[in-house]
């Protein structure tokens, strides 16, 4: 070895501290309980999220070789008898994320992890992965069906975009109605419809009888008002087809852009915002108007407003839709944080919920009487985990449930005694019966 390779190895001294104490803490884990598939699983979740995992679900090799040997030199490999040749396919980090039965020194795990930027500590209670858009089912988004916003839809086709390289799923209902999203986005967001289907063609073709205006029934339908003319111009081809495309990108740049300029410049109205970028403000304005309003500075109100909002009426209306959407939070299988910007986001009564609260007090005090903070959330997917264990006549251990509860070792740590004094009180109510 020459005087340059022992330079760069001493250059590595901050991986070879975080290995020693990555090695310390993997003496000190029930490793036991992860069998090889689970470990895998969670390999794969950190995958995708460096954008390593094609749309059929397997590790692009070649771009994570490029990156490994970005994170640790040749010299270092070598020293450490961990070289990598990347035309060799049973080389140790083609085996280590391939799920094979060969073994792969522990070393080189933690070698792995540290590419990962994750502790040991994070890979026990880390979630298994679920694939880009998760195990569904998926909701079904179209207005006009009346299970609107039902997690119905089975099965997500994944694809890649060409340009961008993003994941991109295709959801199709049983009503016709296709359409298609990032795999970044929230599960209720559309990033392009591919096809309405009959049901919401029916929807269309009732409103038009009974006379509803072209923007009443975009809304209605949850589309602008240009496809609505389409359709009823006569074109046809709406009817297999699809919504006018956007550019995901785009929307996604535009938002950015908007934003810094309200951020830069809180005190500019809307009308000048509009002016100074007409671009961005009608992009958002046309496929995304309530990510839109949701920014916007408030409407300066003329001398003598023409009209007035009933704010005692909306806000009981709020409550009871607030109400009925805590509810369905509660049941999903996965459990889902409770804040303000969720329900708003769900209910499309954010801008209301951000700007007008002062106005809503009996939706304020309910919102905050339901919305979690990031422990109590925590709390409350330990509290599950708990209660299905004992449902099941299983033991309770406490690093399983962090583990299935996917809660980080140090805020686990500071809800520790909760869970005990709540699996105490548990236990005591099953003795007493």
């Amino acid at each position: 070895m020459n005087l340059s390779d022992i330079y760069e190895i001493d250059a590595h001294k901050e991986v070879s501290v975080y290995l020693a104490k990555q090695a310390y803490k993997l003496l000190h884990l029930p490793l036991h309980s992860l069998s090889r598939e689970d470990i895998n699983s969670k390999y794969k979740a950190l995958l995708r999220e460096h954008n390593l995992i094609t749309a059929s679900n397997r590790v692009r090799q070649h771009e994570l070789h490029q990156a490994f040997k970005v994170t640790f030199s040749r010299v270092f490999l070598k020293y450490h008898e961990s070289e990598l040749n990347e035309e060799d396919e049973y080389n140790w980090l083609k085996v280590l994320t391939r799920n094979m039965k060969r073994h792969v020194h522990p070393f080189r795990h933690l070698l792995f992890l540290y590419f990962l930027k994750l502790d040991i500590e994070e890979l026990v209670v880390l979630t298994k992965d679920i694939g880009a858009f998760g195990k569904g089912p998926f909701p079904c988004l179209n207005k006009a069906a009346s299970h609107y916003q039902q997690l119905i839809i089975q099965k997500v086709e994944v694809t890649r975009d060409y340009k961008s390289k993003n994941l991109i799923g295709t959801f199709t209902c049983s009503c016709g109605f296709i359409y298609a999203r990032k795999h970044t986005t929230d599960m209720f967001e559309i990033g392009r419809v591919k096809a309405f289907g009959e049901v919401w063609i029916k929807k269309l073709e009732a409103l038009e009888k009974e006379e509803w205006s072209i923007r009443a029934m975009a809304k209605i339908l949850g589309v602008d008002s240009k496809t609505i003319k389409r359709y009823l111009n006569g074109n046809v081809e709406l009817k297999l087809v699809e919504s006018p495309e956007y550019d995901l990108d785009k929307l996604g740049q535009y938002k950015q852009e908007l934003l810094k300029e309200i951020k830069q410049n809180p005190n500019l109205s809307r009308t000048t915002l509009r002016k100074k970028f007409a671009k961005q403000y009608m992009y958002l304005y046309h496929y995304d108007r309530c990510y839109l309003e949701s920014v916007l500075p408030k409407v300066q109100l003329r001398d003598n407003p023409t009209t007035s909002v009933d704010w005692s009426k909306r806000d009981q209306q709020y409550v009871q839709q607030i109400k009925m959407l805590y509810q369905q939070l509660l049941r999903e299988e996965e459990p889902i944080r409770i804040t303000t910007s969720k329900i708003g986001k769900r209910l499309g009564i954010l801008a209301n919920l951000e700007q007008r609260l002062d106005k809503l007090s009996k939706t304020k005090q309910l919102l905050n009487e339901i919305t979690e903070s990031g422990q109590e959330f925590q709390l409350r997917r330990c509290y599950k985990v708990i209660d299905n264990l004992l449902e099941n006549g299983e033991p309770i251990i406490l690093w399983k449930v962090q583990r299935i509860a996917a809660v980080k070792s140090h805020h686990f740590q500071e809800i520790k005694p909760l869970l005990e004094r709540y699996l105490e009180t548990k236990q005591e109510v099953r003795n007493g019966e």
